[in-house]
């Protein structure tokens, strides 16, 4: 009789570690698949902040286009010729180098000191062109 008391016990603690072992299987299996999730998860996060990079330097580049299309609409500034030159004003002579003209004018208020800066403006950027 002890035996079969033995034996029941043996039983019963077998089983009891098929359901524990049953159970861990079953748990495995979820964290698996939960670490799968959490994965792709995460892959999709860094994809998301790589699209976010890249729209946000795409939206520079269209905004810096803009600039340089509105840049480029914006009428030239007229160009002060000698038949266009108002009175009291002398041609500085150019160096050979450059396509550079000076015109010296009094000075009579902001207006003519706004036209030289912006003459002067216009002749670096022809010079970057050269």
């Amino acid at each position: 009789m002890a035996l079969s008391i033995e034996t029941e016990d043996l039983q019963k603690k077998k089983e009891e570690l098929e359901g524990k072992l049953q159970s861990l299987t079953e748990e495995e299996k979820t964290l698996k698949e939960d670490v799968k999730t959490l994965e792709f998860n995460v892959a999709i996060q860094k994809l998301e902040e790589k699209i976010k990079a890249k729209r946000e330097a795409v939206e520079k580049l269209e905004s810096k286009k803009k600039d340089l299309e509105e840049e480029l609409k914006e009428p030239e500034t007229v160009k002060i010729t000698e038949e266009q030159e108002p009175e009291g004003t002398e041609e500085v002579e150019e160096e050979p180098q450059t396509d550079l003209v000076v015109t010296v004018a009094p000075v009579e208020g902001e207006e003519s000191a706004q036209s030289q800066e912006q003459h002067k403006e216009e002749e670096k950027k022809k010079r970057r062109f050269f």
